[in-house]
């Protein structure tokens, strides 16, 4: 089966609106307070993030929720469209195929790091980087990139060029006069990708193709490296 996800965000009233109808439905609407990009694992029918996800297992990276339209918000993931409920629209994922033309070189990185767009709206604690994280991308680097040395300010480097890319893109496609951003890097440079997943970053594009980040492999089962197509 083709991976599908209704994404909602909502207050309290729309999440009374959706539980009931799960419950008429017999399905458990279950809730995620620690990771929330495991809402996006295929075997979770239904699943909410309450407010303190945003604030559990990767705080620094997700704080960006905390200083956009969406805080407070909570957010429903489903396997099923929830339209009828009129909760508003759906942000909708799907598998892809896309692959983009060409990636960033150094220099480019360096250019949209130095974005106003991104130097304006970054968290305060965006930088404030805790030796626990980059052992957790040593970890992960290496597995994968065993013959490369890890360099752990390169991939924070392409972390922050890839928010602002999503911000105020400079790699994206034009779809009939649409502009369609891509994630700059594969998955071991990458990070909270939820934020593009779940519309934090990048809500203005109507389509946006997302890698997921390493936690978002390990948390959600997404595939390595593969393109994810983020509807709105």
């Amino acid at each position: 089966m083709n991976y599908l996800k209704f994404c909602y965000w909502m207050d309290v009233h729309g999440l009374s609106k959706v539980r009931e109808n799960f419950e008429e439905k017999g399905i458990q609407l279950t809730d995620e307070a620690r990771i929330p990009c495991r809402v996006l694992r295929s075997s979770r029918e239904a699943a909410y993030l309450a407010s303190s996800a945003w604030y559990g297992l990767c705080k620094r990276r997700t704080s960006w929720y905390w200083e956009s339209k969406k805080a407070g918000k909570l957010l429903v993931v489903s396997n099923i469209s929830l339209d009828h409920l009129d909760i508003g629209n759906p942000i909708i994922i799907t598998e892809s195929n896309f692959k983009p033309d060409r990636l960033p070189s150094s220099e480019e990185i360096v250019q949209l790091v130095k974005s106003q767009e991104f130097q304006k709206r970054k968290p305060p604690v965006w930088e404030n980087v805790e030796p626990i994280e980059k052992e957790f991308y040593q970890t992960w680097f290496e597995r994968h990139r065993a013959n490369e040395p890890f360099d752990f300010k390169k991939i924070f480097m392409n972390h922050s060029a890839n928010h602002s890319n999503f911000l105020d893109p400079k790699f994206f496609i034009n779809l009939d006069g649409l502009i369609v951003p891509y994630s700059i890097a594969d998955s071991i440079h990458v990070c909270s990708a939820c934020l593009e997943f779940f519309n934090i970053l990048g809500s203005q594009w109507s389509i946006k193709y997302v890698v997921p980040c390493i936690g978002a492999v390990l948390f959600a089962h997404l595939p390595l490296n593969q393109y994810l197509k983020v509807e709105t």
